[in-house]
């Protein structure tokens, strides 16, 4: 039997660090997130440090940068790996105290936020590593919760295993404002914590190449935190289901359009059909008269050119409180977001005899937004074009 050290966080050291955190975590912009320094002694993370795999140690995982075009380099590319029994004997036994007892206590003193549920799977979490190169785009999160789609993602905890990081190497974690506009860099330094709240406007990720020599990787332990319930708010429109990607490179741009181009004579196949989608791929509460009784599912009708008629009247109908809220004339939103399709009926008929429905609009770069009435101002992203097109029957 291999015998390590033993680790555990001290409850009464937790409670007067989350008396110091709790303000700045709750009051940070542009969302609610803390950096804590020396976080654990020093021999821990020299522990964790000599521990961490190389890119050929075990089987990683490949992620790479996200929705853009890339080479499969092991070197650069994004690495990870959830499988506790590949973490070294003294980095398994740590995780554990990241979803331990006394850690839990420590996050819901600090945010505020009882039931707090850890994830002891690692789903999608656990090991990351990045060699020189590469780079994450930023990105809202998707919920992954390895139960599905029962719970919330609420929180990212980050640690950092970069002995000696210098700045001119990048890496550094971006966090990004609702206008998609740089709000705060933080640079990937050995024992170094980041916990952020993920809600649907927590844009982050390192979008530019590391430029550390080639014998460095950007090394770090990722856990997640979910909730059971979590209210729609301005912080969070409802459990996201599909990563969502912001391009910030000529790189990153040219892919999303050849993915929309795509997907757009695609949909040329599908106007003027219904077809039926899950409750659970929508990510807000929807009225129960759109639920189908008999198959559980929502219709969703695909518009055909014709029958969207007068930009004033279709505006109206369904994105009026929308349009107002971005300040544009009719023509110039529906220039913007291109009408697609109708969720909650299975005709235009049955939307002109006044059955509820919600527009569902494309813009440029192949996102796709619901409308969910003519008095709601936001529109609620849900996906991407070419991703939901791939889920339609036949």
């Amino acid at each position: 039997m291999q015998q390590i050290p033993a680790f555990y966080f001290d409850r009464a050291a937790m409670a007067r660090l989350a008396d110091a955190t709790r303000q700045p975590f709750r009051t940070a912009q542009p969302f609610q997130h803390i950096v804590i320094d020396e976080f654990v002694p020093r021999e821990v993370i020299d522990l964790l440090i000599r521990e961490f795999p190389g890119p050929g140690d075990i089987a990683w995982e490949r992620h790479g940068p996200g929705r853009t075009q890339w080479e499969q380099d092991r070197v650069a590319t994004k690495l990870a790996n959830s499988d506790e029994t590949r973490f070294g004997a003294f980095t398994r036994h740590f995780m554990t105290q990241l979803n331990s007892a006394t850690f839990l206590a420590f996050l819901e003193d600090m945010t505020g936020l009882k039931g707090i549920i850890p994830d002891p799977s690692y789903a999608s979490c656990g090991m990351h590593s990045t060699g020189r190169g590469g780079r994450l785009m930023m990105h809202t999160d998707v919920n992954r919760h390895p139960h599905g789609c029962q719970m919330h993602q609420y929180l990212n905890l980050i640690l950092y295993l970069n002995d000696g990081w210098q700045e001119d190497w990048g890496g550094h974690l971006e966090l990004w404002n609702s206008q998609r506009q740089l709000a705060r860099r933080i640079a990937p330094v050995a024992n170094r914590v980041v916990i952020f709240n993920t809600g649907t406007n927590s844009l982050h990720g390192h979008p530019h190449p590391l430029t550390c020599p080639p014998e460095r990787r950007r090394n770090s332990f990722a856990v997640y935190y979910y909730l059971r319930d979590r209210p729609s708010s301005d912080e969070y429109t409802g459990m996201q289901r599909s990563v969502r990607w912001f391009a910030s490179t000529d790189e990153d741009r040219a892919y999303a359009k050849k993915r929309t181009q795509e997907a757009v004579q695609r949909l040329a196949g599908v106007e003027g059909r219904a077809v039926g989608v899950t409750p659970v791929m929508i990510p807000f509460e929807l009225p129960a008269g759109m639920v189908d009784r008999g198959s559980g599912h929502v219709p969703l009708y695909f518009l055909r050119n014709s029958d969207i008629g007068g930009a004033s009247a279709f505006v109206q109908r369904h994105l009026r409180a929308a349009c107002a809220n971005l300040g544009l004339a009719a023509p110039e939103f529906l220039a913007a977001y291109r009408p697609i399709a109708l969720l909650g009926v299975r005709s235009l008929a049955e939307a002109e005899r006044g059955a509820p429905a919600m527009a569902c609009l494309l813009d440029a770069d192949g996102d796709v937004h619901v409308g969910r009435g003519p008095e709601h101002k936001d529109l609620v992203w849900v996906g991407y074009l070419d991703e939901i097109l791939a889920a339609v029957p036949g």
